[in-house]
């Protein structure tokens, strides 16, 4: 794709668009983004903060730990809720299945769409999200507030949004995520102003 389809996206770029948070390592990004589920930020981050202190031991804990660590203790100490079946079927699965090493360094080949759909409680936003972080821009993560953002500026869906798109093809997400970048750089320089 070239980068004339995407509007100012070099300058865009340079003013610092485009970055995303990861982790050390594909399953601690994937445990983080259950961690997201049917939660707010906040939430989030006490849960991943709880994952840090115990049974990380003040780093984020490996598949194993988090198996060794079991899905009670999830549920009571760490306060995962239903995520902490999710992450416990979730990993055990993916490393018998050899989709992650014991270290949790994904295999992209091995972590496609429909496999993690077809993992214990991933769903298409987790599974685009998850995908994304695998440089798999072609959908759109959509949750509550995309899905919000979508109607409120473009007055559609996600499903529209990416039909009206279909240009940026395997850039999707890529794309939705700059223009959203770009409209708040644009109104962070008009903010001044006014």
């Amino acid at each position: 794709m070239a980068i004339t389809a995407l509007p100012d996206a070099a300058v865009l770029i340079k003013a610092g668009g485009g970055r995303m948070l990861r982790g050390s390592t594909f399953h601690e990004d994937f445990v983080k983004t259950v961690l997201t589920i049917n939660a707010n930020w906040p939430a989030t981050c006490r849960m991943a903060a709880a994952l840090v202190d115990e049974p990380g031991g003040g780093a984020f804990p490996g598949p194993q730990a988090l198996l060794d660590y079991g899905e009670e203790l999830l549920r009571e100490r760490a306060k995962l809720g239903f995520r902490a079946r999710t992450i416990i079927l979730a990993t055990r699965r993916m490393l018998e299945d050899g989709a992650i090493s014991a270290s949790g360094e994904g295999l992209s080949a091995r972590l496609g769409h429909d496999y993690l759909m077809s993992l214990s409680g991933i769903g298409p936003y987790a599974a685009a999200h998850c995908r994304m972080l695998l440089h798999d821009f072609s959908r759109i993560p959509v949750d509550s507030v995309v899905t919000a953002y979508l109607r409120e500026q473009y007055g559609c869906d996600a499903a529209a949004f990416a039909v009206d798109r279909s240009s940026w093809g395997e850039y999707l997400a890529l794309g939705y995520r700059l223009a959203r970048l770009r409209e708040k750089l644009d109104r962070a320089v008009r903010a001044p102003s006014e």
